[in-house]
């Protein structure tokens, strides 16, 4: 396509064309998945399968990387396709670093880039590093390279503290001799673990090893008594917090009111640079969030710790599904008399996601449900079996409407004016409703309507005033049952629905 064409088809998109959105993604999901074979076809004895391994995950990133540009994207910047191209090997380029990390076959010590092996000559400094910089450094490489899914060998050992001294020091001498690293690793062990193990104890350790529960630590003290101590190796960093642990703290703070966005993202970052170069959160992007952070203004409830575990996969899913613009397929539930969850029928949902918010503790995803033009919300902790939506092999991108909030394109958007406008979240079309209210009790419309509310010049009785919101028109009928005692709705149709939920209550309750 000429540069024209895409940039017409970006206009039509963030404007809810869904034809335009169609064509952008064949034509680009194609470019993407080129730009990751060209990279993987400059690495070398890589067996197949993990081509395709690697194929996958360098598209997802790269996906990302192009939809980051469509956001940003102004004509001005030049061609679209060379400003696209930045960002999808830009996010490439990171993927293939954690890649190679996962693997153990790590080449560049940082995130950011380290000079390798070949790059720096060696330099006659071998005798540098006193014994005490030879242990923080060993330290420092099991807290960055380590966790409690990937361990180091002692030979993996020897060579990152190489590379790491090679990045830092850019002095590129071998490392001293293995019974040196050895008994220095046996030294830091003795230090940062107890003296026995116990399951009572166990949490205290701060690197283990192959084998610790069996303390063969200990064997190093038999060898004046001719015993031979049993090999130490595999070794792993335990981190302040686990790699769970991290994915629900970020999202407390992340999807929290408590704090402004740059310290969400201080915060978050402060939480991602205790953990090793493995862990990833789908929340943050380096300098940025990867979510609308205006649009949280609750706090999680009182739910059971299985609750709220399965409530953050749920939600670390979703938001994946939101930053990729993959449809999702899931199950809805209800609850039962005895306290269980069950769906509420065999079919599954098909949602575009939009959006996560939180409305008066409960969390909701919003978005376009399959084969319809309407936005829906669905209530997250009682959603089940999500996955990706495929036709085939093949991922299915989102569907677009005529949504301000579309994650293509939604500066537009005010997710707390949103909100205010689908009380209870309600998904019927908001109209403007006039309300009767004390002027002592503006706390309840501020509760509940945040600044979106309008004092007018109408004149009514002393102490009160005649307000308008505009919000759901069937959820209104509820809320002034609710306030019954502090606020009356002027609109004559609604006034009639609340006459007829009144006489039919009066019938229940006789």
């Amino acid at each position: 396509m000429t540069s024209e064409e895409i940039n017409a088809l970006i206009l039509k998109t963030k404007n809810g064309d869904n034809e335009a959105w169609s064509r952008l993604y064949e034509n680009f999901s194609e470019y993407v998945h080129s730009r990751a074979w060209k990279r993987i076809g400059r690495l070398k004895n890589i067996s197949a399968q993990r081509k395709s391994d690697m194929e996958e995950e360098l598209f997802q990133a790269g996906w990302e990387g192009f939809l980051s540009a469509i956001r940003s994207y102004d004509p001005d910047q030049g061609k679209f396709l060379t400003y696209a191209t930045h960002f999808i090997d830009g996010e490439m380029s990171s993927q293939t670093k954690l890649f190679f990390s996962s693997s153990h076959e790590l080449t560049e010590f940082t995130r950011t880039g380290a000079q390798t092996e070949l790059s720096v000559p060696d330099e006659p400094d071998r005798g540098k590093y006193s014994a005490e910089r030879r242990a923080l450094q060993i330290v420092e490489i099991l807290r960055l390279l380590t966790d409690e899914e990937h361990s180091m060998s002692k030979e993996k050992l020897a060579h990152f503290l190489r590379m790491y001294r090679i990045n830092k020091y850019k002095n590129g001498t071998p490392p001293e001799a293995p019974n040196t690293i050895t008994s220095t690793v046996e030294e830091i062990l003795a230090e940062l673990g107890p003296s026995e193990y116990s399951r009572r104890n166990k949490d205290k350790y701060r690197i283990i090893y192959e084998g610790y529960e069996e303390n063969r630590l200990k064997a190093k003290q038999n060898r004046a008594n001719g015993g031979k101590a049993a090999p130490i190796t595999n070794f792993s960093y335990v981190h302040i917090f686990s790699s769970e642990e991290l994915d629900r703290l970020i999202q407390v703070i992340c999807l929290s009111d408590m704090f402004s966005n740059e310290e969400k993202l201080r915060l978050a970052n402060k939480l991602i640079s205790t953990a090793s170069v493995y862990y990833n959160t789908p929340f943050v992007d380096g300098d940025k969030l990867k979510f609308s952070p205006k649009a949280v203004h609750g706090r999680l409830s009182g739910r059971t710790v299985k609750d709220k575990r399965e409530l953050a996969q749920n939600v670390n899913f979703i938001q994946k599904a939101i930053n990729s613009m993959r449809q999702i397929k899931f199950r809805f539930n209800c609850y039962t008399a005895e306290h269980t969850m069950i769906p509420k029928s065999d079919r599954f949902h098909i949602l575009s996601p939009y959006h996560i918010v939180v409305y008066h503790d409960n969390y909701y995803c919003i978005g376009l449900h399959n084969n319809d033009t309407h936005i829906r919300h669905y209530r997250i902790d009682l959603m089940s079996d999500l996955g990706f939506l495929t036709d085939g092999e093949n991922p299915v991108p989102i569907d677009v409407c005529a949504f301000d909030g579309l994650p293509i394109g939604n500066a537009r958007w005010d997710p707390e004016k949103y909100m205010a406008e689908h009380l209870y979240m309600g998904f019927d079309e908001p109209t403007d409703i006039f309300i009767k209210i004390k002027n002592e009790d503006y706390t309840i419309l501020h509760d509940w309507f945040g600044d979106h509310y309008e004092k007018t010049p109408q004149i009514c009785e002393k102490g009160y005033d005649i307000v308008k919101v505009r919000t759901s028109p069937f959820m209104i009928v509820h809320w002034a049952a609710q306030y019954a005692g502090s606020v009356e709705i002027m609109n004559d149709d609604i006034r009639a629905k609340i006459r007829d939920e009144i006489l039919e209550l009066r019938k229940k309750y006789e």
